[in-house]
């Protein structure tokens, strides 16, 4: 295959690349077969034996059309933070009508420069392991095609030349470099894609993204579903992946893996705030009580807090194995007291929320198992020594929503809660209080689960009303959200009824494997929940969100691949950890650990090479003159490392002079060495301003010496002819023909020197 053709294989093959890329950030297989497939087709269509294409009246009509579609798309949604997903789809399908249009130069140029940033738009958008593979094949495939254009666009300059010039001669169908074209080419672009990716890789790993410390993030981060900032506007579907994010054993007093009767709530974060004019809920940081510990390195547990009370038979441990999320966040069973992870870390403790994060900057990635060990029902004695002093209970709750009232006193009777104590009997009495918050809670959480609202992940059709609120629009008129809608609808109801009430973000576990004694916990399965306030240190979960829903949607998309995805998840992992992670923290780590290793490997060489020496002293009895013995041997060395460094050098400028780079290695070196003295000889040619042209041969410059100085011609044509014995006859130079081309060389030196 020539390299004109590589060129329409390799342009085409990057455009499905890029294709296969932006599908892949978007996680779309609806997308990536469809343009995939219509891609395909135009191959056939264009390359086939017909070789048809769109006439230019049609091509730009569709691209008028696609235009049209996309903006009225993107205007009826008004959703800016989708505008980098619907600029990627609009450049796919330019794209794809472009592999339809007439091969022409100017079009290359577009469907090359469109899948770059095609390409682009998938960066901003997904940093996953699957979408980064397919970016480093685009850009080495990228390097390759650029090299096979500029000969494509060299060809069709020679063929237009021609064309102009009346030439009836047609352009050569490959560039004439050496007598193995298509090997050295494939040399020159390997060895160009390996440079460009070894400069990228170590300018990563020296000019690292340099933000905030991974220990102090005190903004919102997002991971996997998971995040400590809720949006209750951005109306988009839930992911719904199958990716499975780690692993949880839980583990009783016994010692036993079992299966909770009830989902197991996993807490990353705690949103206590919600703003009304943007309508999300946010982190309130108002504990300055963060405990900071370090993890010993043999996986023995620390404590959570000083003077833990007696735990003795009602312990049990969480176990958590990380599969392809990295993140600063340990994500805990409630009131935990203890922490265990596989490396030494340092994690800090928020007494107010019972969380715990990873906060050290002495490591490169993030945790990969850890353990803790938490109370089911802790004690007052054991919360109270977590969390130590608290704030005391508020008796000024409310909601900074207009309107809720009514709606809170009608959901409160729908409830059909008897028995309960009243406002005013709450305030004075705590037991009272406790008690009325705990049922309100129980009773409009089972309201809400009672199948009068319904769940689902797509929000698409969800509507508010010009100056209402979302948690309005969802009680009230749609009765449809997803998980942080029913407990941001809670939530709501219960402040503005005067019961303390926090969101609550993580993950639940509910898909058990029983051959493995473990959950596993996937993308799906991160979940919003409540908290409410039922006692001094005491707070207690609630999920309005129905529990066969979750279920649902842990089964709905089960498939066989499933049972291989932990395969693919481990390296995603790594990728997450080491890759995405990584920042100026973990660079000064790095170099902190090479720097110290280096010390030590330089200071353990050095001893070594000092302990023979004495040896040495020693078993030859060198006595003082060991330091000169030594000396000697050194010199010696440096000596044979420098003539074979001369030597070795000198053979190589004379494979370049004779032109014997083009011939098998060995067998340039076995000529190298008997054809020395002729690039010596055009060396002193060089010196005496009669270089020799790469166009002329040896024979022919002997003419041009001869008109220089005649003399130095006759002798220059000796070693030119002993050369071409050894070059194409095979000859070796015998003891008396290495004599007679130094006596030659001399005369030519002398000649040069005398213009004769």
């Amino acid at each position: 295959m020539t390299l004109l053709r590589q060129y329409r294989i390799a342009a085409f093959l990057l455009v499905l690349l890029s294709i296969a890329a932006f599908a892949a950030s978007q996680k779309d297989l609806l997308l990536l077969v469809s343009g995939g497939a219509i891609a395909v087709l135009s191959w056939y269509v264009t390359e086939g034996p017909r070789g048809r294409t769109l006439p230019s009246l049609v091509s730009n009509g569709l691209i008028l059309l696609l235009l049209a579609w996309t903006l009225v798309s993107f205007l009826s949604e008004l959703a800016l933070t989708d505008s980098t997903a619907v600029l990627g789809r609009f450049l796919l399908w330019l794209l794809v009508i472009k592999l339809f249009s007439v091969r022409a130069a100017y079009e290359d140029r577009q469907r090359l420069t469109l899948a770059m940033m095609l390409v682009v738009c998938g960066c901003l958008e997904t940093v996953e392991f699957i979408f980064a593979a397919l970016v480093f094949l685009f850009l080495g495939m990228s390097i390759w095609t650029a090299m096979l254009w500029r000969l494509h666009a060299s060809y069709e300059a020679a063929r237009e030349s021609r064309r102009r010039d009346g030439s009836l001669l047609p352009p050569p169908l490959e560039v004439s470099v050496g007598r193995r074209v298509v090997p050295q080419f494939r040399r020159v672009a390997i060895a160009s894609i390996v440079a460009i990716f070894a400069g990228s890789v170590l300018g990563f790993a020296l000019f690292p993204r340099f933000g905030e410390s991974r220990g102090g993030r005190t903004d919102s981060e997002s991971v996997s579903g998971f995040s400590d900032r809720i949006d209750l506007l951005a109306n988009e579907r839930i992911n719904e992946s199958r990716r499975e994010l780690f692993t949880l054993r839980w583990i009783d007093p016994t010692g036993d893996a079992l299966r909770s009767n009830r989902p197991i709530y996993l807490r990353g974060a705690v949103l206590d705030r919600y703003d009304p004019v943007t309508h999300r809920w946010e982190v309130l940081r108002t504990s300055n009580a963060i405990r900071a510990m370090r993890t010993p390195r043999d996986s023995k547990f620390v404590a959570l807090g000083p003077g833990i009370p007696d735990t003795t038979g009602g312990v049990w441990t969480a176990e958590i194995t990380m599969r392809s999320l990295a993140t600063s966040v340990l994500f805990t069973v409630y009131a935990p007291f203890a922490v265990a992870t596989d490396e030494s870390y340092s994690v800090a403790f928020d007494p107010a929320t019972l969380l715990l994060r990873d906060v050290g900057t002495d490591h490169v990635g993030r945790y990969w198992w850890y353990a803790l060990r938490v109370q089911p029902q802790p004690s007052p004695q054991m919360m109270e020594t977590l969390q130590g002093s608290v704030d005391s209970p508020r008796s000024d709750i409310s909601f900074p929503v207009a309107g809720l009232e009514p709606i809170a006193q009608k959901i409160l009777a729908e409830a059909n809660l008897a028995g309960l104590p009243t406002a005013q009997d709450a305030r004075t009495d705590p037991t009272l209080r406790w008690m009325r918050n705990r049922e309100t809670a129980r009773a409009i959480a089972g309201w809400m689960r009672s199948g009068r609202f319904q769940y689902t992940t797509d929000l698409t059709e969800f509507r508010v009303e010009p100056g209402e609120d979302p948690i309005v629009a969802f009680l009230e008129r749609n009765r449809f959200g997803h998980c942080e809608y029913f407990a941001s609808g809670l939530i709501a109801v219960l402040r503005t009824l005067g019961i303390e009430s926090r969101l609550v973000t993580g993950f639940v576990a509910i898909e058990y494997d029983d051959s493995l004694e473990q959950y596993i916990v996937r993308e799906s399965n991160a979940h919003a929940w409540v908290e409410v306030r039922t006692g001094d240190h005491q707070w207690t979960a609630f999920d309005p969100t129905p529990e066969d829903s979750l279920v649902q949607i842990s089964e709905r998309n089960r498939s066989f691949v499933d049972n291989f995805r932990w395969i693919y998840d481990r390296v995603e992992f790594l990728w997450n950890s080491r890759v995405v992670a990584y920042d100026s923290a973990a660079q000064a780590t790095i170099a902190d650990r090479v720097q110290s290793e280096w010390r030590s490997a330089a200071r353990n060489g050095y001893d070594s090479l000092r302990a023979q020496m004495r040896a040495m002293v020693e078993r030859f009895s060198l006595g003082r003159a060991a330091l000169y013995w030594f000396a000697a041997i050194a010199l010696a060395v440096l000596a044979a490392m420098a003539a074979w460094f001369v030597a070795h050098r000198h053979l190589l400028k004379t494979q370049v002079r004779a032109g014997l780079r083009s011939l098998p290695r060995q067998e340039a070196k076995a000529i190298a060495r008997d054809v020395g003295f002729f690039a010596d000889a055009l060396e002193l040619l060089e010196r005496r301003g009669l270089s020799k042209p790469a166009s002329t041969t040896p024979m022919q410059h002997v003419a041009t010496v001869a008109a220089h100085a005649p003399s130095a011609g006759v002798e220059f044509a000796r070693l030119v002819e002993r050369f071409y014995q050894v070059r194409y006859g095979g000859h070796r130079l015998s003891v008396r023909d290495r004599e007679e081309t130094r006596d030659a060389m001399e005369r030519l030196k002398s000649a040069l020197a005398t213009g004769r």
